[in-house]
This record gives structure tokens, C-alpha cells and sequence, in this order.
């Protein structure tokens, strides 16, 4: 056989002549032609055999840049998807309420105690109500109708919760339903002293004017709930159109009560203790109405002219919520709502006085 191949052409002889020039085609013996290796070992000829092609720096921010919309798309999602999800669990803990309140007054005649109520003088008015108190509070009194008769067994209602070792035990369990799971603002579910806390409230009075939609003593009117409980047939605006309780999410022990609200109580250890009105025992977690929903929300804590530590604030004593667009609450006749924050001073004014005789704009 043949050890070379014969180039008949003039360029083939030309070309292998480049080649051998250039080094890529040595001289055989007997003046054969034969092409080098291109390698210089066989090790790099193994190493560039398997090099994989990589990302230019171009193609790598284009990927980054990708996964960056691809993440800003998809994190609203969860957290719209996580956040509908607690709302509706509030909405839950509320309708239980509701129906605990109408099983109440299915065995007692009357709707639970507010916990907190008003005393009209004479010449109302003219001269300003002032405000009383029960000896325990409505979360207090729904105990049994929400499943948790075990806790109101350990309590002697005719003192208050923090008369006896036995009531002070009792008060320091976690209620789970009294909890928004929204609340971002409290770390845990018991205060610093492990008394159980309460993101809800009885709306016992308004002092919103009615035509005005400010904060006016002067136009103090009851809600639905009072203290001694009230029978149905006095809610005469309607169950389905009167609110018994709403959202109050954010309370904590920042905030300072009212200096007259403390407990009178001689010989005993907590008299003229202010009252902790974020604890689902203390009968001060009911509260007036004399602001529009979520006055104050912003900043968080509040702004300097109304700081959510001082009362009428922000979530101090006042229908407030973390749900993006306003508050959960429940009417007299058990049914869950949704109050827009942008709802008017004076219908709200409507919604919680009880026989007030107003008429209910379509919410």
C-alpha cells in the first residue's frame, strides 16, 4: 500500500506546502507528508475535550435579572395569599363569637355584659355621662359557649379577676379565638405578666356627632352591649344593622387607660391599679367609639399628635385592624362584615348606637 497520498493539483501541492510551513504538516520519512498533532500531551487533549462552554457575564445578568421579576411577581402573590388567609380566620373567630353570644342569650334572656358601661345623669345632656364598670368582662361571660367551660369554672364571678389566686389563674389562659392572627404587633398572646390578651371588643357607646362625624361628649349614645347584659327586644335598630364586636388589634402595655379607670378595691393588693385593657379578662377591653376606623395607622405606633400609647389613637380603645382596607366585625345578629377604613364618621355613628332610629346607607 501506499504510505502517502499523491496531490495531483498545483493547489494541493501549494497548500501542503503552507501547512509544513506553518508547522500543522511535518515531513514523514521518505518524504511522506504527516499532520502534528494539534495537542501538545494527550492530557490536554482529554482537558478540552471536556470543557463544558460557560455563561458570559452578558447571559448571567439576564438570568439574574429574570429570577429577580419572576420573584417580585410572585411575593405579593404570597403574601396576598398568606393575608387572606388570616383575615378569614379572624372572620371565623368572630362569627364564633356571634353565635356565642346568641347561645348566651338563648339560656340567659339577655346578651352578655359589655364589661364597661355608661352612667347618664339626670340633666344628660347637659352634664357628661361617666362610665361603670362589671365585675367581669363579655369574653369572660361567652366562657362556656365557646367551648371553654373548664376555665369559667375556675372563676368566682363575684369578684373581680384579680381578687383570687384561683381568678388570676383562670385569666392567664390563651384563648386562641381571641386572637387576630394579623396582629403583627404583639409577639405572643400573654402579657408580660401571663394574663391571656384579646385583639376584640364590645362597641358599648359612640360619641361621634351625628352630623358633624367628630368626637363630642355631648352626643353619647349606647351601643348594643351594656353592662348587666341587654335583652333583644331594646336593640331596636335592628340585630342585623347593630354592632356588637369588632377588631381593637394592637393593644399592648404601651398603652396608658384612662387615669379615673382603676380598680377601688380596699384592702386588697390591686386597688387603684389602672386597668389592663388588653387582657380578654379585664372587663375595660370594651370600648366607646369616637373615631373613624383605623384612625392614625400610619406610622406604626402612630404619629407624634397622636401616639397609639395615648387613648382615642390608633388601636387604643378604637375599631382598628391590621387587614389591608379596614376591620372585621360582628352584628347583634351574629353575621360577619367587612368596614372599609374609608366608612363614614356618621355611619359608623349609625352602626353602633342601638335605638338610635338612623337609617343604613348600602355599605
Amino acid at each position: 500500500m501506499l504510505n502517502c497520498v499523491e496531490y495531483s493539483s498545483a493547489s494541493h501541492e501549494q497548500h501542503d506546502y503552507a501547512m509544513r510551513v506553518s508547522g500543522e504538516i511535518g515531513s514523514g520519512q521518505n518524504g511522506t507528508s504527516m499532520r502534528k498533532n494539534a495537542f501538545s500531551s494527550p492530557w490536554e487533549m482529554a482537558r478540552t475535550s471536556n470543557t463544558l462552554r460557560a455563561f458570559t457575564l452578558v447571559e448571567l445578568l439576564v438570568v439574574i435579572a429574570i429570577i429577580g421579576v419572576l420573584v417580585g411577581l410572585l411575593l405579593p402573590a404570597v403574601q396576598a395569599a398568606r393575608e387572606a388567609a388570616r383575615r378569614s380566620q379572624c372572620t371565623n373567630n368572630l362569627r364564633q363569637m356571634g353565635l356565642a353570644m346568641h347561645n348566651y342569650e338563648g339560656s340567659n334572656r339577655k346578651f352578655p355584659s359589655s364589661g364597661q358601661g355608661t352612667s347618664y345623669p339626670p340633666d344628660f345632656p347637659a352634664t357628661k355621662a361617666s362610665t361603670t364598670f362589671d365585675t367581669h368582662s363579655f369574653f369572660s361571660y361567652i366562657l362556656p359557649n365557646i367551648e371553654q367551660a373548664n376555665i369559667k369554672q375556675q372563676f368566682d364571678f363575684s369578684v373581680p379577676y384579680l381578687a383570687t389566686p384561683e381568678n388570676i389563674q383562670a385569666a392567664k389562659n390563651t384563648i386562641q379565638i381571641y386572637f387576630c392572627p394579623s396582629n403583627s404587633y404583639r409577639p405572643q398572646l400573654n402579657d408580660e405578666e401571663g394574663y391571656g390578651t384579646v385583639d376584640y371588643g364590645a362597641t358599648y357607646y359612640t360619641d361621634i356627632h351625628p352630623e358633624t362625624g367628630v368626637k363630642d361628649s355631648f352626643t353619647r349614645a349606647d351601643g348594643a352591649l351594656v353592662v348587666g347584659g341587654t335583652e333583644s327586644r331594646r336593640i331596636t335598630d335592628g340585630l342585623s344593622n347593630t354592632l356588637a364586636v369588632t377588631e381593637d388589634v394592637g393593644r399592648n402595655e404601651e398603652m396608658v387607660t384612662n387615669s379615673t379607670y382603676t380598680y377601688n378595691a380596699p384592702n386588697q393588693p390591686y386597688d387603684g391599679e389602672l386597668r389592663k385593657l388588653w387582657r380578654w379578662a379585664e372587663p375595660d377591653n370594651a370600648f366607646g367609639v369616637s373615631q373613624p376606623i383605623n384612625n392614625n395607622a400610619n406610622p406604626a405606633g402612630g404619629p407624634p399628635t397622636c401616639p397609639w400609647s395615648q387613648n382615642n389613637c390608633g388601636p387604643n380603645d378604637e375599631v382598628f385592624g391590621f387587614h389591608p382596607g379596614g376591620v372585621n366585625v360582628v352584628y347583634c345578629d351574629g353575621h360577619v362584615d367587612f368596614l372599609s377604613d374609608s366608612l363614614a364618621p356618621t355611619t359608623l355613628r349609625r352602626l353602633v348606637t342601638r335605638d338610635g332610629g338612623e337609617v343604613v346607607e348600602s355599605l
